[in-house]
């Protein structure tokens, strides 16, 4: 349930992303979903189109808030001033 969360969060967020682009400045602050495995979070994630792009240009990688839930096997990769980015551990063969 936790991943599958998450994995809504992020389709919402590809939906405003596909929006957004046509209409907003790739620099201009805009909200996204938090991308927390909590399915009852509906945190706000600002941070703009060109940001947007270059965290999830990696598929495996997530924009959560600071202290939300993740999912085990995620890992921190950076800290930015109002959010952090997770990514996914390649799973053992």
């Amino acid at each position: 349930m936790l991943v599958q969360s998450q994995q809504i969060f992020r389709s919402a967020n590809e939906r405003m992303q596909a929006l957004a682009v046509a209409i907003v400045p790739a620099e201009q602050l805009i909200p996204f979903l938090c991308e927390c495995a909590d399915d009852a979070c509906f945190g706000r994630v600002d941070m703009s189109l060109s940001d947007y792009d270059d965290i999830h240009r990696d598929r495996d990688r997530y924009a959560v808030l600071h202290d939300h839930q993740v999912v085990d096997g995620e890992t921190i990769v950076e800290q930015r001033a109002l959010f952090d980015i997770f990514t996914k551990e390649p799973l053992a063969n």
